[in-house]
């Protein structure tokens, strides 16, 4: 039944791929004997700061009229997180073009539930978010999380930048208690052990260009083993340790009229001091490419990788890294390197967002003390829910498939991720 399913998802997005509802028209109201917009308008704000939008949209200026595209403005707007776009026009006065932009406010203000369901995991969280504090784009999160694994107490604080050339900033703690069981693809579980984990960390930020930003982390970590009555296998002690590293990134965007589509790679490398316990080096990275093949379907690529130089189980992750579904959560290795090919297809848009049905092929090479290096590979597809009236991110229901070991991975998300 499951795997008639997969089928299905990927007969409808090669074969279905007209738009559902046509694309808003640009009205373009002017002569033409100007060429340059050399002014910016911006309608709709009210909490929002002004400057925070022009100096995302004063790349326009100096745009030769025919250059212009709507779309490109909306994926600027679109990209900022807490505005929607109604409008981009040009309009022309006495002294020269103007580019009027209609936006309407997202909801920045909200509690926020968290869920997720996977195989083998349920957790519910609460979370009190602000993604447009002071109308200046800042992000504030407080709240917290209980699942079937343990329990922890989150807090974070985003800096954006007033204007450009200054650098952003942001704050992270944790503090939890959770049961770790570490499992092999074949979902059979080798070590298990609980522990209180504290994480504190804060990170620098700065725009080099248009695309790119670099960035610097400093972090502390201390994870204290708990004497229960069911562990085995655990770690032979806990650790503290004391991060810090570079890290580059460049991202754009680009809109259809249905996908607000990235092209963007993350790389960083962290060293781990260990004031007890183990000192580690790690290299990470994390590369999407979205391309709109028609307006409202598009080709996925993802990958994301890992390597870390130490081969204590105490610093092994789950398959997150990778970009991929096809194994299970609770999954332990210390390197990944993890691809998925996919396509993503629109279905309908009402006021409050968007949905879409996706399908991807999936492969992840991994190297941990349980199952030592292997590959694993598999269909996955789902549904996804992307708001457009609030400042949140999607919602998804997927299922995926890994073909070696016969077992299927169920998960469902929503509300946010750190």
């Amino acid at each position: 039944m499951i795997k008639t399913l997969f089928l299905v998802i990927i007969i409808f997005l090669v074969f279905n791929t007209e738009p559902l509802c046509p694309q808003e028209n640009t009205d373009i109201i002017i002569s033409d004997t100007i060429t340059i917009i050399n002014s910016i308008e911006v309608i709709g704000l009210r909490r929002t700061r002004l400057y925070i939008v022009m100096q995302e949209l004063e790349q326009f200026l100096g745009m030769e009229r025919a250059a212009f595209d709507q779309n490109e403005v909306f994926a600027v707007i679109i990209n900022m997180g807490i505005l929607e776009p109604v409008s981009a026009q040009l309009i022309e006065n006495e002294d020269g073009i103007i580019l009027r932009v209609i936006v309407e406010e997202k909801w920045t203000i909200f509690p926020l539930p968290l869920v997720f369901v996977s195989s083998g995991e349920t957790t519910f969280g609460l979370f009190f978010l602000d993604t447009n504090a002071f109308g200046s784009r800042d992000i504030i999160a407080l709240g917290g999380t209980y699942g079937s694994s343990g329990w922890s107490a989150i807090t974070m604080y985003n800096y954006t930048p007033r204007r450009k050339g200054l650098p952003g900033w942001n704050t992270f703690f944790m503090y939890n208690r959770q049961e770790t069981e570490a499992v092999d693809r074949n979902e059979t579980i080798h070590s298990r052990y609980t522990a209180d984990r504290l994480r504190v960390s804060l990170g620098l930020n700065y725009l080099l260009m248009d695309i790119i930003t670099a960035s610097f982390s400093l972090s502390f970590s201390d994870t204290s083993l708990k004497n229960t009555n069911d562990m085995f296998n655990s770690p032979e002690s806990g650790a503290s340790i004391l991060g810090f590293g570079p890290g580059i990134s460049l991202r754009q965007s680009s809109w259809d009229g249905f996908f607000l589509s990235q092209q963007s790679i993350m790389m960083e490398y962290n060293y781990h001091y260990a004031i007890s316990g183990t000192s580690f080096h790690q290299l990470g990275y994390r590369g999407i490419y979205e391309h709109s093949l028609v307006p409202g379907f598009r080709l996925n690529i993802r990958s994301g990788g890992v390597w870390k130089s130490t081969s204590d189980q105490l610093f092994e992750e789950g398959p997150s890294q990778a970009q991929v579904l096809i194994l299970p959560q609770n999954y332990s290795a210390q390197h990944y390197i993890g691809l998925s090919l996919g396509l993503e297809r629109y279905l309908y848009r009402t006021r409050w967002g968007t949905f879409s049905i996706q399908g991807s092929w999936q492969g992840v090479f991994s190297h941990g003390s349980i199952s030592s290096s292997e590959i694993n590979q598999g269909p996955a597809g789902g549904l996804n829910v992307y708001l457009s009236r609030l400042a949140l991110p999607a919602m998804g229901i997927n299922i995926a498939y890994n073909i070696y070991t016969g077992l299927y991975q169920f998960s469902f998300n929503m509300g946010m991720s750190f």
